[in-house]
């Protein structure tokens, strides 16, 4: 199986994402809250919606290779 780089950020997002969740449990102060508004949330939301929209061109790229071979 080829990697894809759509799953492999998938997977660094969850990482990091859980890593967030670690410091929240410890940091939560208005400046933790503003951080978690104004940039991580947009953050992780633009993220997965890049990493979907690559998934779906690379899905496509993909057909297309095949459906292309000789």
């Amino acid at each position: 199986m080829t990697a894809r780089p759509d799953r492999d950020g998938g997977e660094q997002l969850g990482l990091l994402g859980a890593a967030w969740e670690d410091v929240a449990q410890h940091w939560q102060d208005e400046v933790a809250h503003r951080f978690e508004t104004d940039h991580w949330t947009p953050l992780a939301q633009r993220s997965r919606a890049y990493l979907a929209a690559l998934g779906a061109l690379l899905d496509v790229l993909e057909t297309a290779e095949r459906e292309t071979e000789f």
